[in-house]
């Protein structure tokens, strides 16, 4: 079963954003498991919206993609994701 992601990361800025994904090396594409990705400023900061085909997947993702490089350029940790089953998904 599929699962939408929701992250908000306070104080995070769109140029922190821009590096993390520069140092994931992802050159534009999804990680794999990643079915679709949106990011964006939020109320407290940055906002991204990921479904991923399992919550697993974007539990490992997190933890071994993307915080590790927050820690890195000293960005606050996300605050807990918000998730939930996918219904739907049209592309």
């Amino acid at each position: 079963m599929a699962f939408v992601v929701m992250v908000d990361t306070p104080g995070m800025s769109a140029g922190q954003y821009d590096k993390i994904t520069e140092l994931q090396g992802l050159d534009g594409g999804l990680p794999e498991g990643c079915l679709a990705h949106v990011a964006g400023p939020g109320p407290e900061g940055w906002r991204v919206v990921a479904v991923w085909e399992s919550l697993e997947q974007a539990q490992e993702f997190m933890k071994t993609r993307v915080r590790p490089f927050q820690v890195e350029l000293g960005v606050a940790p996300a605050k807990p994701p918000v998730i939930w089953p996918l219904h739907h998904l049209a592309g």
